[in-house]
């Protein structure tokens, strides 16, 4: 996190969450200015000047800006806040850019909100693969739903990139604050997210704006925030950021060896899950969480291509809390971890006779080195 040193158009002190890589920064801020204000009206760009980037300058990104304008109509207030996308670019390691748009000179106040990732311009670098996941939603009586197919979130170990789309709400609920769980979004992302359409009646070069609020998971949006038209057919509303999460950024406890993967496969339909694994060496102790749907008799053998090179091969048997409605409420697992040249297997085994590889494991066990 930094705070901004000068900036060209009234603005204050600016406050930024950061994530500031050789290639690429990810920046998380929200600030005001007035268009009346003389250094604004001067400035042919907003610049912000800012303590030493990691990044000389960067390729064009977008930065959303907005304004207020709510309107009373016989005792109720309609929102027809509007909002457009302008372009942004880091100028040089100590100066972040923005546009100035003419269709905004006339406001009394704007509103920046900054989630965006700035690439480093014609440099190439290490490719990083984040995790893909599928946005779902989780709402009393169902009454929020959102696209499916559009909504998802990719995952890196400090900031992700977040995409939602609305479908419908349930007319009981329509004129209420909402709150939904998001499956699959990261509990650590705490966030206020502009959520935008492409209607808006009262400003017609301009789209509408609410805002949201991501924290622990879920999704909160009060009913003011709504713009008016919010559920027309054709509105297409839609949120997208790229967001800082609160990453720890304490050092792991030393000795602790750890290997995490998605999913490993062996096979199109074989998959174990949410694989987690600690160990610590002395005393010897693995901890070792996961799920896995196959209903057939193993063993079954997955290979992890990017497992950690310091941690050992090992046997260990572990508890699970079985899927089979019929079968063991508790399954015995034995779990092999082999090494061959560069190639590591994760081997597992029923030791319970049910034959069915389909459980929630999170257990503790001591293993015994292969």
């Amino acid at each position: 996190m930094f705070n901004s040193i000068s900036n060209n158009f009234g603005a204050g002190i600016i406050q930024f969450k950061d994530v500031q890589e050789s290639n690429y920064i990810v920046l998380n801020a929200k600030f005001t200015c007035s268009p009346q204000d003389d250094a604004y009206k001067a400035a042919e760009v907003l610049e912000i000047t800012v303590p030493a980037l990691t990044i000389g300058r960067s390729t064009e990104a977008g930065v959303i800006v907005s304004f207020t304008d709510r309107r009373e109509y016989y005792g109720r207030i309609e929102n027809y806040d509007a909002c457009t996308v302008a372009k942004s670019w880091v100028k040089d390691a100590n100066t972040i850019c923005i546009e100035k748009l003419s269709v905004f000179d006339e406001q009394p106040e704007l509103i920046f909100h900054v989630q965006t990732l700035y690439c480093q311009l014609a440099q190439g670098g290490n490719v990083i693969v984040g995790k893909k996941k599928d946005l779902s939603c989780v709402s009393e009586d169902d009454f929020l739903s959102i696209k499916t197919s559009d909504s998802l979130c990719v995952v890196f170990k400090k900031w992700a990139f977040y995409h939602w789309m609305y479908d419908y709400c349930s007319t009981a609920k329509s004129k209420a604050d909402w709150e939904a769980f998001l499956k699959n979004l990261p509990e650590d992302i705490n966030a206020d997210v502009p959520v935008m359409s492409a209607t808006n009646y009262q400003h017609k070069q301009l789209g509408s704006i609410g805002m949201s609020h991501l924290e622990e998971g879920y999704f909160t949006m009060p009913a003011s925030e709504r713009s008016s038209g919010f559920n027309n057919t054709a509105n297409y509303v839609f949120s997208f950021a790229f967001l800082v999460r609160d990453f720890d950024t304490t050092p792991e406890v030393e000795g602790r060896l750890h290997y995490e993967n998605e999913m490993l496969r062996a096979g199109q339909y074989d998959a174990f899950s949410d694989v987690n694994l600690e160990i610590i060496p002395d005393p010897t102790v693995a901890a070792f969480s996961g799920s896995m749907g196959i209903y057939k008799a193993g063993p079954v053998t997955f290979p992890a291509t990017d497992f950690p090179e310091e941690v050992p091969a090992f046997g260990a048997f572990f508890l699970a809390a079985h899927y089979h409605s019929k079968g063991l409420t508790v399954q015995l697992l034995e779990i092999q971890v082999t090494k061959t040249g560069s190639n590591t297997n994760v081997q597992v085994i029923d030791q319970s006779g049910d034959k069915n590889l389909a459980f929630k494991m999170f257990d503790t066990t001591v293993p015994t080195t292969i």
